[in-house]
């Protein structure tokens, strides 16, 4: 399909996007607007008014943010998980009320000036926002943020075919169509949001509840990462993979040569703050540190903590540990202080593209959000894998046996910790042994074909340019 300049059409197109309000929600549909915005589309990307005090810019790279209510009191809306961690179904219910009478509000709103928006993209939690785009004329394209092969999962959770919390199965074992057979433990996890374990079950079956009425299905995956679920699902459903959405530029940087360093500072919507952690990185040599970080929402034990931190310290290993702020309280007493300084650093936030990236990291030990896992597939940096929560685990799953670029840990205590040793085997595994060359090179192989994707000619790249000419000739 021949390039298209989008730009001197007569009427240009707005394409309106609501990611669900959580960074990483937010993050990979953003990177997707950056891409469609490069065509000329104006774009205006919607959000909650708590999110919007995050945020550090009313525009990111020219496109436009407009907020919505949250839908919850404003003395709790100072931080989503906070609301959710209370109660979860009060939160979507209120939320999801809120979002669909103000989402009205604000197209009609937007309606009134040019361009006109055409089309809303939004995340596929959200489900209901399309009676909402079709009501106003527009569009709506639904976004999927995490791999077709847990999707699929959800799908057949809305059929019946399985059920979550799913407690026994014949062998322990459960056989999907097109996926590798499953343990329980690999099914996506809800078990660890206790009273809410039903109400998320459902939230992520509901993502296939209008399907057949949506106008496009777009996915942040690529054809050859997982080829016959897509090729089944596009059996089903007119699917587009638009992934990597992760910023193209971090595909074509040589962690060795020059154009790593010109290539930095790639776009973030929140923090800012690049130069600590990007210049202690720059002191170590190439493949010396191991990248920790656990996500935006994942919240780990006082105990795990304490394992996690005597594995880090007694694998003799450079490490950068991601802590939030909210969680510091939870480290060993002076750990960030004193201990960590000897061979690591921890700080609040890093930019997570720009750290995977740089020549110093030899491996990502990771809570398997499906962001992270593609940020480190298209940077080529093997995984130790530590899922918490939803489609982590079965992003796990894929990541030791599917695509063999990671180890996972094995949970020890009938509390669900994982012990420093076992940490340290999965350390000196990634780092030291053979099946660590080999998990190198097999993210090197996985790293080059998700570049083939979103280079001219690949399958995203394709996948795009159709979504972009659809929206100019219909």
């Amino acid at each position: 399909m021949g390039t298209i300049d989008i730009i001197t059409s007569p009427t240009p197109i707005h394409i309106l996007a609501f990611p669900f309000p959580a960074k990483g929600h937010i993050n990979p549909l953003l990177h997707l607007c950056n891409r469609l915005a490069s065509k000329g589309f104006k774009i205006t990307l919607i959000t909650t008014v708590s999110t919007l005090k995050s945020v550090k810019t009313s525009k990111a790279n020219g496109i436009d943010i407009e907020s919505i209510p949250d839908g919850i009191p404003q003395e709790q809306n100072h931080q989503i998980i906070t609301v959710m961690e209370m109660n979860m179904e009060l939160y979507f219910k209120q939320f999801k009320a809120s979002a669909i009478e103000n989402t009205t509000k604000l197209i009609q709103k937007l309606k009134t000036k040019n361009p006109l928006p055409k089309v809303l993209i939004y995340d596929s939690s959200m489900p209901w926002i399309l009676e909402v785009a079709h009501e106003q004329g527009l569009l709506g394209a639904s976004f999927f943020t995490q791999p077709c092969s847990v999707s699929a999962i959800y799908y057949h959770m809305l059929q019946g075919t399985i059920k979550l919390p799913l407690e026994n199965s014949e062998n322990g074992m459960v056989s999907l169509p097109y996926l590798p057979l499953l343990e329980i433990k690999d099914l996506p996890g809800v078990q660890q949001f206790e009273d809410n374990s039903e109400a998320v079950a459902e939230l992520l079956a509901d993502q296939f509840s209008n399907i057949d009425d949506v106008d496009y299905v777009l996915f942040n995956t690529f054809d050859a990462l997982e080829i016959e679920v897509v090729n089944w699902m596009g059996s089903k459903w007119p699917i587009l993979t638009v992934g990597p959405t992760a910023p193209t530029s971090m595909f074509f940087l040589d962690k060795k040569q020059k154009n790593y360093e010109d290539g930095r500072s790639i776009n973030y919507l929140f923090e800012t703050n690049t130069e600590v952690c990007m210049k202690w990185l720059d002191q170590r040599e190439i493949d010396t540190v191991i990248y920790v970080s656990f996500g935006s929402l994942a919240s780990l034990t006082e105990e795990q903590m304490e394992q996690v931190s005597q594995a880090l310290i007694r694998s003799n290993c450079y490490f950068l540990w991601v802590v939030r702020e909210e969680e510091e309280n939870k480290l060993p007493k002076d750990f960030k202080e004193t201990t960590s300084k000897k061979k690591g650093l921890v700080i609040n936030w890093c930019p997570q593209l720009d750290v995977l990236a740089h020549k110093s990291v030899a491996c990502f030990m990771t809570h398997c959000g499906w962001n992270s896992t593609l940020e480190a597939l298209c940077s080529g940096v093997p995984m130790i894998c530590m899922p918490q929560w939803a489609d982590q685990t079965t992003n796990a799953k894929l990541i030791e046996h599917v695509w063999k670029i990671g180890v996972g840990v094995n949970k020890s205590d009938e509390n669900g910790i994982v012990k420093r040793e076992e940490i340290e085997d999965c350390i000196r595994q990634v780092i030291e042994s053979e099946r660590g060359k080999e998990l190198k090179r097999n993210a090197i192989k996985w790293k080059e074909l998700a570049k083939e994707a979103v280079s001219e000619g690949g399958s995203s790249c394709n996948n795009i340019q159709e979504f972009s000419s659809s929206l100019l000739f219909n």
